[in-house]
């Protein structure tokens, strides 16, 4: 009996390290089995085409066994792929293949941490911990709800499996948490891709389903995931899922989602102090019918955002790295460079339209780099001292070149404005651009106006983050050592199409700023109020005239640091 035991074991392990130690593609070496679940198992792989490095394979526990099949796969891996792109908190998609017996495989970056579902099995995690991992989840699933664009059209992405096991958190070098969300697509694919029917098998996990997607509901939205984060939030926060049932059946895990109702906080965690903004939050993504649900992303997250605030925490991991390093970098006086700005005139050789160039401006401090842009007058009136942001754009394996954008907008929105121009690093120009940015960490922009443009009528300057600086040295220091065989204008139309692809994300970015700087403003307004009347000894108000008056003042002062 025992050495039946032992051969079937050792038979067991055969069959699930198939893979191990063989290529696929010619080009990723499978190491180890890492994970395994019900679509397939994921292995750790190097690449040899670039130096070895480390990888993750998935291979779906599944058979192409047509064209059609195969192009359904291609196109479901290549959306994942573009919302890795455009979203940190997705995992990145490098490549995707069949194995010689048509097997589908992918492969993602490898990422070293551990998934929620081993954190929340030996942690408990605490209400700010919750707050910023299940705000970084909202970041990933609100760029996937917005959808990706193929050819012109835009295809919103439902994740339709979202579960602790497909949420990886992974710790930075400063110790903060970075989430990623695991498998976008592959569920959707498995359905619809392969004809299972509901009776055949569920493509799904069922504690974490929604009930119109255990119902077989072909035209599930984002409501569907919406609920799934409801189950996953609750959990996180009590430490047990909102329904108990008998058996791992189907049908009653779709008795309990679409009949049972969720149990209140109080019954399952009494000893929790669980904020009644984030109850109501939890058990409203749980509603039964779609339409009693948030009705998007971006309701959650502005409840999220503000119980992020009131425990003290900035919006999310990434954000709070660069916003720190931004408010410790020291931009220089710029009074002299912005003084030789206004006194440029527009070159000759370029013509008298609605353009943008870079350019270095040589200066007693050194070369300063600078932006021109010419603009109507009264655009340029509206753009000044309101909202604006840089980006950057690079990709690796084209002809190295940076596309540098600036977008400008009014006070309100309404009128926006988009630069851009295009930093060849492997051009002399374009290094030595590169290297300002990064030594100086800021630039200037120049306005010119259409109706007369003999003279700079203003100028603004722009700061980089310490993020952005860093991108740009490691773009310079990469674009040194590689050798690319695709062309220039390859490159160019390349970057372009991506940057219309993530229009919408930078648009983000700049109403997230404004937002942003808003909050600090009036933070900091009252902690100057408070301070000041902390200056003053208290016997100095006595008089009750005086101390009716300071009170309406503060008053005063606290009701309109709520307004946005």
């Amino acid at each position: 009996m025992l050495q039946n035991e032992i051969h079937r074991q050792v038979r067991q392990k055969t069959e699930l390290d198939t893979y191990i130690g063989k290529f696929l593609n010619n080009r990723y070496l499978i190491r180890d089995l890492i994970g395994k679940g019900g679509m397939g198992r994921v292995y750790l792989a190097e690449d040899v085409a670039k130096g070895g490095m480390a990888v993750a394979v998935k291979i779906l526990s599944m058979n192409l066994a047509n064209q059609q099949l195969s192009q359904r796969f291609a196109r479901e891996i290549f959306i994942g792929a573009q919302l890795g792109r455009k979203s940190t908190h997705i995992v990145r998609v490098l490549s995707y293949g069949v194995t010689e017996d048509k097997i589908p495989y992918y492969v993602m970056e490898y990422l070293q941490g551990k998934n929620l579902k081993q954190i929340l099995k030996n942690e408990t995690l605490k209400i700010p911990n919750i707050l910023e991992i299940c705000h970084q989840i909202c970041l990933g699933l609100q760029c996937a709800h917005q959808g990706v664009s193929i050819k012109g059209e835009i295809f919103p992405v439902i994740h339709r499996d979202i579960k602790p096991e497909n949420i990886f958190i992974i710790e930075d070098d400063s110790k903060d948490r970075i989430v990623k969300i695991l498998d976008f697509g592959i569920a959707k694919f498995l359905t619809e891709g392969t004809g299972i029917t509901l009776a055949e098998s569920f493509i799904g996990s069922l504690p974490y389903c929604s009930p119109e997607h255990m119902e077989g509901r072909k035209l599930l939205d984002v409501r569907s995931d919406i609920y799934s984060l409801g189950v996953l939030m609750f959990e996180m926060l009590t430490g047990k899922h909102p329904f108990q049932i008998k058996s791992n059946s189907f049908s009653d895990w779709y008795q309990a989602h679409r009949f049972e109702m969720p149990p209140m906080f109080e019954n399952i965690a009494p000893q929790i102090s669980i904020p009644k903004e984030l109850k109501n939050l939890v058990m409203a993504c749980l509603a039964k019918e779609v339409s009693d649900r948030p009705q998007d992303i971006s309701q959650i997250l502005v409840v999220l955002e503000q119980l992020q605030r009131k425990y003290n925490n900035l919006i999310s991991d990434k954000q709070k790295n660069i916003q720190n390093q931004e408010l410790l970098h020291l931009v220089p006086v710029t009074s002299l460079s912005e003084k030789i700005c206004l006194q440029k005139s527009w070159p000759k050789n370029q013509p008298i339209a609605p353009i943008c160039f870079s350019d270095l401006l040589p200066t007693p401090q050194g070369s300063v780099p600078t932006f021109w842009a010419m603009l109507a007058k009264k655009e340029i009136a509206k753009f000044i001292d309101n909202n604006n942001y840089t980006e950057f754009i690079f990709q690796k394996n084209l002809y190295p070149m940076i596309l540098w954008i600036t977008v400008l907008s009014d006070a309100q929105f309404q009128l926006t404005r988009w630069l851009s121009c295009f930093l060849d690093l492997k051009d002399i120009k374009g290094q030595k651009l590169v290297q300002n940015l990064v030594n100086t960490g800021y630039y200037h922009l120049l306005f010119f106006a259409l109706e007369d443009p003999t003279v700079c009528v203003n100028v603004i300057t722009l700061t980089l983050s310490a993020f952005q600086r860093q991108q740009l040295l490691d773009w310079l220091d990469y674009s040194q050592k590689v050798n690319t065989i695709s062309s220039l204008n390859e490159s160019k139309t390349i970057l372009k199409t991506e940057y219309e692809k993530i229009k919408s994300d930078i648009l983000q970015k700049l109403v997230n700023k404004q937002k942003q700087t808003r909050f600090n403003i009036k933070y900091w307004l009252l902690n100057l109020y408070g301070h000041i009347l902390s200056l003053f000894p208290r016997s100095s108000l006595i008089e009750e005239g005086r101390t009716r008056k300071v009170g309406k003042t503060k008053r005063k002062l606290v009701r309109d640091s709520s307004l946005h």
